[in-house]
């Protein structure tokens, strides 16, 4: 099993990428919110993957955090998912968005995915609903409000005037902010390049 891979992404289309580690290209199949935060020749980017193996395929699905891999992982437990089903459901609503959609019975959020039906949405919410709290996902929700506070910082500031400057709209602005892994030492440049791969 391959846990995950480091190297360059030499190529990318509508659904995978290609990861050139060690003079091999691996094609990666990564959801839409993985995607959007990549571009052909990124360097040292690290996927975190699930290999599924089939008598006639083998295939690789890739993620950026452990995060989406481990939801991934969880959706496969429930029958009548497979990979391409799963993956349909993380490039539609996020990882949060689907804990809160399994706690609160919200079918109808992850029927909203591509290939994904009532009744595999209904059955989703029930296979999975133990595995998630309300509790745990209020504290996430929390945990998550407070980053997002704490990086209301002078480069945060900075990007959102050079992007509105841009002529984007504030709310776009914030929404792809909101997203993106915030660090102290991201610079204003590295900010708004971010952003700009998300903004529609």
């Amino acid at each position: 099993m391959i846990s995950y891979l480091i190297g360059n992404v030499t190529y990318i289309d509508d659904s995978s990428i290609v990861l050139e580690c060690g003079h091999i290209g691996f094609k990666i199949s990564m959801p839409q919110s993985s995607l959007f935060r990549l571009m052909p020749d990124m360097h040292e980017v690290k996927v975190h993957t699930y290999m599924a193996v089939k008598e006639d395929d083998i295939s690789l699905f890739g993620f950026l955090t452990m995060e989406e891999l481990k939801m991934f992982e969880s959706l496969l437990t429930v029958s009548g998912i497979g990979p391409k089903g799963a993956m349909s459901i993380l490039s539609s609503i996020s990882v949060e968005q689907l804990k809160s959609a399994i706690v609160f019975e919200d079918a109808k959020l992850i029927a909203g995915s591509k290939g994904i039906g009532a009744k595999t949405a209904q059955k989703i919410v029930i296979e999975l609903k133990g595995k998630y709290s309300k509790e745990a996902l209020l504290e996430s929700e929390n945990a998550a409000s407070a980053v997002r506070v704490n990086s209301d910082s002078a480069v945060v500031s900075e990007a959102l005037n050079a992007l509105e400057s841009l002529g984007f709209n504030r709310s776009s602005i914030m929404a792809a902010f909101n997203t993106i892994n915030v660090t102290d030492n991201m610079t204003v440049s590295e900010l708004v390049g971010e952003a700009l791969k998300i903004i529609d």
